[in-house]
């Protein structure tokens, strides 16, 4: 499945309903009086945090959602029906920005001429009886009594953060529905002739950006053995091969230790110098790493004889501060591909990376994602530091 962790939708929320202007006609009731209905309420436009949900690639093919209008009110005292609420899916960890006002089709009060012409004519007069008469005038969006009651926000406004399961936010607020004559009615008119019209729902654009929920996030330069650690330590299945930027999407697994404990991974794309500028393909992604409670940094040696271990922690230490606020998460520190460290020299190098991340309170740990040496014991100490957080 294609992984989109950002987009662009437009919301509008349900009209509502006009109210009707009618008189009570009865056998034996000569002065009736006025009886025309309210009418409904628009619906809102809610979005739903859903952990069965994992990217918002089904909204880059839904890019207008709408609520249902209210209905009109009618004879009799009858009032409208309500517009349902349209519900929308989300994944956990989706925050909702306001983008925009309405679609750029609409005039200034949102309407969308794509509506015409079912709410282009609104009914705003009926009566019953032998002589019906039904009156429509077209429907003004720049009418100051049909316009939106709910103004939108400023562009860049956080609407809501959804980080729960369950979770839900009224993103676009449905229109009043209008009130009927029979709410006019005065010892000085006893026959109103007007009922008010319903008032359009709130439109606006939002921008949608998923931040990943994971308890893990595993960072480091390209080809150091992420996606092999994540694909021995869970069911994940990412791409492994034996070129840079092997992974170009984050990818979650939930590992699984004894006593039914479980934790929640993320391997990010690899990291280079100058991400947080925008080189390589990390900085589309460090978001993901912000909510995130340890970092796993994982190192290994590389080709480059420009490159070491701990100038490739610093790198990347150098690009996450440039990015946001990370430090309050706790790091660990794993030096991976072990079985090609077995000489003298691969040992001096453990010792002298051990010591200097001793001077910054980080432990090491030597693993060896292919064989698996190593990594129990680097789960379990994650884990306590995770138990720490809690």
């Amino acid at each position: 499945m294609k992984f989109v962790d950002q987009v662009r939708v437009f919301v509008r929320a349900g009209k509502g309903g006009s109210g009707a202007v009618a008189w009570r006609r009865e056998a034996f009731v000569p002065r009736g009086g006025p009886a025309g209905g309210d009418g409904g309420d628009g619906g809102n436009v809610v979005f739903v945090a859903d952990s069965h949900f994992h990217t918002l690639l089904d909204l880059q093919y839904r890019q207008h959602l709408r609520a249902e209008n209210g209905t009109n009110g009618a004879s009799k005292q009858k009032y409208g029906r309500g517009g349902k609420d349209l519900v929308v899916k989300v994944p956990v960890g989706t925050m909702v920005y306001v983008d925009g006002p309405g679609e750029e089709e609409a005039t200034a009060a949102g309407v969308d001429p794509d509506d015409a012409p079912d709410d282009a004519m609104e009914t705003i007069y009926v009566t019953e009886g032998d002589d019906d008469h039904w009156l429509t005038e077209p429907f003004d969006p720049g009418d100051s009594e049909t316009a939106s009651e709910h103004a939108v926000p400023e562009v860049g406004t956080l609407l809501g953060d959804l980080t729960e399961e369950g979770e839900t936010l009224v993103v676009a607020l449905g229109g009043r529905g209008g009130r009927g004559n029979m709410h006019f009615k005065t010892p000085t008119n006893r026959t109103p002739t007007y009922a008010e019209p319903g008032r359009l729902g709130q439109s606006l654009r939002v921008r949608l950006e998923l931040k990943l929920l994971a308890d893990v996030g595993i960072v480091g330069y390209p080809n150091v053995g992420k996606s092999t650690l994540i694909s021995k330590i869970s069911r994940a299945r990412p791409k492994v091969a034996d070129y840079p930027f092997t992974t170009l999407v984050p990818q979650l697994g939930v590992v699984k230790l004894s006593d039914q404990r479980s934790m929640v991974v993320a391997d990010v794309p690899g990291l280079i110098e100058g991400a947080a500028d925008g080189k390589g393909l990390g900085h589309q992604f460090l978001r993901h790493l912000e909510r995130t409670r340890v970092l796993l940094h994982l190192l290994a040696l590389d080709d480059d004889p420009n490159r070491e271990p701990i100038g490739d922690l610093d790198a990347i230490e150098a690009e996450l501060s440039k990015y946001g606020e990370f430090e309050s998460q706790p790091r660990v520190v794993a030096l991976n591909k072990a079985d090609t460290l077995m000489d003298d020299n691969g040992k001096a190098l453990i010792a002298d990376l051990r010591e200097e991340l001793k001077a910054k309170n980080i432990p090491l740990f030597v693993i060896s994602a292919h064989t698996g040496k190593g990594v129990q014991k680097l789960l379990e100490a994650i884990w306590r530091r995770l138990d720490a957080q809690r």
